[in-house]
């Protein structure tokens, strides 16, 4: 089967998309708040930390509608994408040698102000120059994941470690740490800004051209997304993410603070994270084929049962850390499943004047409203458990992913419950609408 057209150049912007983020999303959480003196981290506390990567996420997702509706109606949607990452990777340069936790939250909720939207415009981008997007997007969405892993391991391999030698274990490396381990895990959002920058002039120029599309009646692109809602089945599947998002953020909160807690070498720790990438570049493979005939109720039902099977894992803290360490493996069929085909639905839904602000919408409660709720969630459950310090210790956390479980289950139970799949009239074939109309 031949390519899509544009194929290189679609999975090229999805693995710039998401390197800038891999780069210094999966250590943020252990560089933020490791100690000044002992580390060369910053020193931050749990709730700053938190603030940080949740609410600044959060409110660059809210905002994102409102801007991502100029790539519908205003500016052709590559060149305004690339605009925004260079304008993010600037920012990430200015955070970079910061170290006031006023400066960092500030400065990152500016940046996501410019990744959040072009986030969205990434995942609709796509669906205008793919034939078939239930089949063809998996595809694409793939270098994602391929992305995560590679800048991942690159930046382990060449900042984290001394004296590297072959090793038969993943990331297929050792040596010694550098001393200040989170000072050189700081530098990452150094890598992640240049990153930025490169990909934005890249985007600008070389992406192929996708020009707005007018709307005869001009009502603003927001708006008629925002119309979407009245979709019974999108409208669950918003409910579901605003549970599954914030479990979704919480992991990333913690889980470089619980593998290190579980024994794992600080500079394995990204790579280690990895893992669900290289499963979740499978899942993608896999998806492209399994979701035209599972349909997306059974495939997205999949993906929240595979969540809740990871926070199980996770709270059984008396595994072995090999076990925990391949449980990572769960990440990537829980998110392709889960969210690529939330994506992939929103698009299905949505008339094709309103496709990066549909995308915009759902980014609304995945990045934004989802992230919010995980920063209180997280510091609840936090204040919690956490009875020997600021910290959760190895046994603590066990009921902190537990209570994660339970959560997701509970989604599982909803998600059944309400929603059932919807045909948009515009996905029909030429023959039905005229087929109706005989029989009434």
């Amino acid at each position: 089967m031949p390519l899509p057209r544009y194929y290189a150049r679609l999975s090229a912007m999805m693995f710039l998309q998401f390197g800038v983020y891999g780069l210094w999303l999966p250590i943020a959480g252990r560089f933020l708040t490791s100690d000044p003196v002992t580390e060369g981290g910053l020193g931050f506390s749990e709730g700053q930390a938190g603030a940080i990567v949740g609410f600044a996420a959060a409110m660059g997702a809210i905002c994102s509608p409102f801007i991502v509706q100029f790539a519908d109606r205003r500016f052709a949607a590559q060149r305004f994408l690339g605009v925004l990452m260079i304008a993010g990777g600037i920012l990430k340069l200015i955070v970079y040698p910061q170290s006031t936790f006023l400066a960092w939250v500030l400065l990152s909720v500016a940046f996501t102000l410019m990744f959040m939207p072009s986030a969205a415009i990434c995942n609709a981008l796509p669906m205008r120059h793919l034939d078939n997007p239930a089949r063809q997007f998996p595809g694409v969405r793939l270098w994602t994941a391929v992305a995560w892993v590679l800048v991942g391991w690159t930046f382990s391999l060449v900042v984290l470690k001394t004296n590297v030698s072959p090793h038969w274990l993943p990331p297929f490396f050792k040596g010694d740490d550098v001393p200040m381990i989170g000072a050189a895990m700081r530098k990452s959002v150094l890598w992640s800004g240049i990153l930025a920058i490169g990909y934005g002039v890249w985007a600008f120029f070389f992406l192929p051209h996708t020009p707005p599309v007018r709307d005869e009646t001009q009502k603003p692109a927001l708006a008629k997304a925002l119309g979407l809602l009245k979709v019974r089945s999108f409208a669950v599947i918003l409910g579901i993410s605003l549970i599954i998002s914030p479990v979704h953020v919480i992991y990333f909160m913690q889980c470089a603070k619980f593998l290190h807690q579980a024994g794992l070498d600080d500079a394995y720790i990204m790579p280690a994270m990895a893992i669900g990438q290289f499963c979740e570049i499978l899942m993608y493979v896999v998806l492209g084929r399994l979701l035209p005939r599972l349909g997306f109720r059974k495939t997205i039902a999949i993906g929240i049962i595979v969540f809740t099977l990871r926070f199980l894992l996770f709270g059984t803290v008396t595994l072995p850390l090999w076990f925990m360490v391949a449980g990572q493996a769960l990440h990537g069929v829980a998110y392709a499943f889960f969210f690529s085909t939330c994506f992939i639905y929103a698009d299905r839904v949505a008339p094709k004047d309103i496709r990066n602000s549909a995308q915009s919408v759902y980014n609304f409660i995945f990045y934004g409203f989802g992230p919010l709720i995980a920063v209180a969630l997280n510091g609840f459950l936090a204040n919690r458990f956490a009875q020997s310090g600021k910290t959760l210790a190895l046994d603590e956390f066990s009921s902190f992913w537990y209570s994660l479980a339970g959560i997701t289950l509970a989604a599982l139970i909803a998600f059944l419950l309400l929603f059932r799949e919807e045909t948009p009239a515009r996905d029909l074939p030429a023959a039905p609408k005229p087929r109706r109309r005989r029989e009434t």
